[in-house]
C-alpha cells in the first residue's frame, strides 16, 4: 500500500512540476535573485515520499527521490577549457550560504559532475519530504560509481560524505547527494532509512547496523526512506551466519536481491557490497 501510494503521489507531484514550469516560463517579472532564491531554497517540502526500488538484481533500482527546488535564474556557467576555473550559479551560491557548506565543496563536485547542484531532499518521522542540510547533482548511471569513488576520495579530507541518494534505472540517471560531518549515520537520520513495511523503525536501523560495523566495517555509500547500501572494508568472518541475519533484517535484500541466501553470498564476496530494501 504504501508504494502504491508513493507511485500515485510521484504521477501528482510530476503534473504539478509541468504546471509549475509553465508557468515559471510565462512570467516575465523578474523579481530580485537573491531573495527568490532564498525562498525556494528554504521552503519546506511537504509531499509524501516517491521512493520505489524495484530490483536490485540486476543493477536496475528505481527511487522517485526528487527535488522540487527549481529556479528559473540559476543558469550554470563552466569554462571547459583545461585548467578553467568553474563558475557556480547564483542558485549554487545561495544554497552554500544557507546550509553553511564550504562554497570549495561545491565547486568540486561541479567540476566532477558538471551538472546543476540543487538542495538535497530528506525525510521526516511522518515520511514527508524536506529540505535538508546539504547538495545534490544528477549523475550518468554508467558514471555513478566513478564520480562517487572520486567525491569521497576528494571530500572526505574535507568532513564532507558523498552517497547515492537516488538510482533511476528508467532514466539512466543516479543522484548523489552531500552532506557535512564525519558520523555517516547522519546519512540514514538525514533520509530517515527505515522498514516501516516490516515494522522496522528508523532507530532499529541504524542501530543493527552500528552492531554489524562493529564485526564488519563499512562505508555507507547510499540510503532512502527505505533501502540503504553499505561497502564493506572488511567481509564478516561467517558470511553465511551474517546473510542469515540480514535475511531475517531484511527479506526483500534477498527476495528482491539474487533470489537466494546463496546468491547473495556470492554477490557480497563478488562487489564486497549489501543493498538492504523494505518493501
Amino acid at each position: 500500500m504504501k508504494s502504491i501510494l508513493r507511485r500515485l503521489i510521484t504521477a501528482l507531484a510530476s503534473a504539478g512540476a509541468a504546471l509549475l514550469l509553465m508557468g515559471a516560463s510565462n512570467n516575465n517579472a523578474t523579481p530580485s535573485v537573491t531573495s527568490s532564491l532564498t525562498s525556494s531554497i528554504t521552503g519546506s517540502v511537504t509531499s509524501k515520499p516517491t521512493t520505489s526500488v524495484v530490483s536490485r538484481a540486476t543493477g536496475s533500482v528505481t527511487s522517485g527521490v526528487t527535488s522540487s527546488v527549481t529556479s528559473s535564474a540559476t543558469t550554470s556557467v563552466i569554462n571547459r577549457g583545461a585548467g578553467a576555473p568553474v563558475m557556480l550559479s547564483p542558485y549554487a551560491e545561495e544554497v552554500a550560504r544557507i546550509i553553511k557548506f564550504d562554497r570549495q565543496v561545491l565547486v568540486i563536485v561541479k567540476a566532477e559532475t558538471q551538472e546543476h547542484i540543487q538542495r538535497l531532499i530528506g525525510y521526516d518521522e511522518n515520511d514527508y519530504q524536506i529540505m535538508a542540510p546539504g547538495i545534490v547533482v544528477s549523475v550518468p548511471r554508467d558514471k555513478t560509481d566513478r564520480v562517487l569513488a572520486s567525491l569521497r576520495l576528494k571530500l572526505t579530507p574535507l568532513n564532507y560524505m558523498p552517497f547515492i541518494v537516488e538510482m533511476n534505472a528508467a532514466l539512466r540517471t543516479d543522484k548523489i547527494g552531500v552532506i557535512k560531518g564525519p558520523d555517516q549515520h547522519e546519512i540514514l537520520r538525514i533520509m530517515h532509512t527505515d522498514g516501516d513495511d516490516y515494522d522496522i523503525s528508523h532507530q532499529d536501523v541504524i542501530d543493527r547496523l552500528k552492531e554489524w560495523e562493529k564485526c564488519c566495517p563499512f562505508v555507507i555509500i547510499g540510503a532512502g526512506s527505505n533501502w540503504v547500501e553499505l561497502e564493506f572494508k572488511t567481509l564478516p568472518r561467517d558470511l553465511r551466519a551474517f546473510v542469515e541475519e540480514v535475511n531475517d533484517f531484511s527479506p526483500d535484500a534477498v527476495e528482491q536481491g539474487p533470489g537466494s541466501i546463496a546468491e547473495l553470498i556470492k554477490e557480497i564476496k563478488r562487489t564486497n557490497r549489501l543493498f538492504l530494501i523494505w518493501e
